[in-house]
């Protein structure tokens, strides 16, 4: 009972921090971050994570209130389940020395953590503290209560704390916090953390935020391992609240203001090439591991057009591969008209997890842009191909039907989407057909760099024994434009 009521003093002490009238520059910053992957059918992978965060920064009082969850499985086996509370309060005795409170609440369903609650005073010192850069030690003692594999603990603590923060860029902020937390009569054991995370700002609400965090436990559970490490990577929403230097009291630019987000952006002649990678990574207790790569090209001009796509994607758990596939697409486009044109077309897949050794698909189309403007482009294309495959160790090759739809849109100077469609029938065995989906939608960051949330879908309706028809995937990560 009293461990509970100490975290919820801890807890409401931050939140009952005094509001500020409406002329202080300074008040209450909130934000709320996620990322997720997933893959469907057969490769079955979800992962995700949420982050809600508040600041707190007015005369000598600085208050920080948060939590976060991290979730992954793997053929519906949870291999990620952690739920995080944190708190602190710190009241400035000078422009450099504090003293503070903190408080935690963990459950971790995989290292068998059912609760641990964390709770102590500490004095504390910057270091280093101006607009671009803060560097603080705190030091006191503490208090926890756990129950770890159905061994409940309580025990008294001491903490020390390393905190750095640095404005790379007006756009990037770079923040690193380590925690030691041992025994008081036992320094092995201990718990000690540390994250890193770097936000850079899209516009004045988004932004994109990856963090590692490391979490080692030097008395974990029975059968458990010390070391924890989670990679994420995500997108962070600011709720409501300004950018705002804490030295002058003045609102920072933001990129909105640095470069105008109006208007689309005509889609460019000659060549373009983007490349985008996405990662997320734990590793410890639970090993998880999703990882996707891709690189488009394009060269357009007046009298033909060259499109060439590749994607590898890659995911596994508990060291066994749960997605390995690799797919290309080549095809030149003979201009017949502004809007008609021939095209020949290859494509290739490989999937270990469906059993496709290899599947090649070249094809002649003949297709049409039915919406064909400066920052809009639609087109429709069908005609006569051949497959060779060889699927669950059976090799077979036959006549096709192509079909294939792609758009792009512009949607302005800073925001571009982009879909296709494309499907094979075999027209001897009209049960034998595949269809393949794509879209993607890029947000700028710099004139180089973009923020892509991707999705895909696959079907074959007859797919090798064992294994399924639909294979969905959701992405997002760094996209890089040459």
């Amino acid at each position: 009972m009293f461990k509970n009521l100490a975290v919820l003093v801890s807890f409401t002490l931050i939140a009952n921090t005094p509001p500020l009238s409406a002329d202080t520059p300074t008040r209450w910053d909130n934000t709320a971050a996620a990322g997720i992957s997933l893959a469907q059918g057969n490769s079955d992978n979800l992962s995700y994570n949420l982050r809600l965060l508040s600041l707190y920064e007015h005369n000598n009082i600085e208050a920080k209130i948060g939590v976060d969850w991290n979730y992954a499985e793997n053929n519906d086996t949870k291999n990620i389940d952690s739920f995080r509370a944190f708190s602190e309060y710190r009241y400035l005795l000078s422009d450099h020395a504090y003293l503070g409170t903190n408080a935690s609440y963990l459950i971790d369903d995989i290292t068998d953590i059912d609760y641990r609650i964390d709770l102590g005073v500490v004095a504390g010192y910057y270091l280093l503290k101006n607009k671009d850069q803060k560097l603080s030690f705190e030091a006191g003692p503490g208090y926890v209560w756990q129950d770890q594999a159905n061994v409940t603990d309580d025990y008294m603590t001491l903490r020390f704390a390393l905190r750095y923060a640095q404005q790379l860029a007006a756009q990037t902020k770079l923040s690193f916090t380590t925690t030691f937390t041992p025994a008081v009569n036992d320094f092995s054991d201990h718990l000690l953390s540390a994250e890193a995370g770097i936000d850079t700002a899209i516009n004045d609400h988004w932004a994109i935020r990856t963090a590692i965090r490391y979490q080692y436990d030097s008395t974990p559970a029975p059968n458990r391992q010390s070391s924890d490490t989670l990679l994420t990577l995500g997108l962070r929403y600011t709720l409501g609240s300004e950018d705002t230097d804490h030295t002058s009291g003045e609102k920072s630019s933001s990129p909105a203001e640095s470069g105008a987000i109006s208007g689309p952006e005509a889609i460019q002649d000659g060549w373009t090439s983007t490349a985008a990678l996405t990662l997320s990574m734990a590793d410890g207790n639970s090993d998880n591991l999703n990882t996707a790569a891709s690189y488009d090209a394009a060269h357009r001009s007046d009298t033909g057009e060259f499109f060439f796509t590749s994607a590898y994607n890659y995911a596994e758990a508990d060291n066994t591969a749960s997605a390995d596939s690799v797919v290309t697409r080549t095809q030149f486009n003979k201009l017949l008209t502004r809007n008609t044109y021939l095209g020949i077309g290859l494509g290739f897949l490989r999937d270990d997890i469906a059993d496709i050794d290899y599947r090649v698909t070249p094809a002649i189309t003949l297709g049409h842009y039915f919406i064909k403007k400066d920052h809009m482009t639609l087109s429709l294309e069908a005609g006569p191909g051949f497959t060779f495959e060889k699927v669950n160790s059976t090799t077979d090759n036959y006549f096709s039907i192509v079909g294939g739809e792609k758009f792009i849109w512009e949607i302005n100077k800073r925001i571009s989407l982009k879909q296709s469609l494309t499907g094979h029938i075999n027209p001897s065995n009209t049960d034998d057909f595949n269809i393949a989906a794509e879209i993607a939608l890029d947000t700028d960051i710099s004139k180089h760099l973009a923020w892509r949330i991707a999705a895909s879908w696959s079907y074959d309706n007859t797919p090798a024994s064992n294994n399924d028809k639909d294979d969905i995937t959701l992405s997002s990560g760094i996209t890089v434009k040459f």
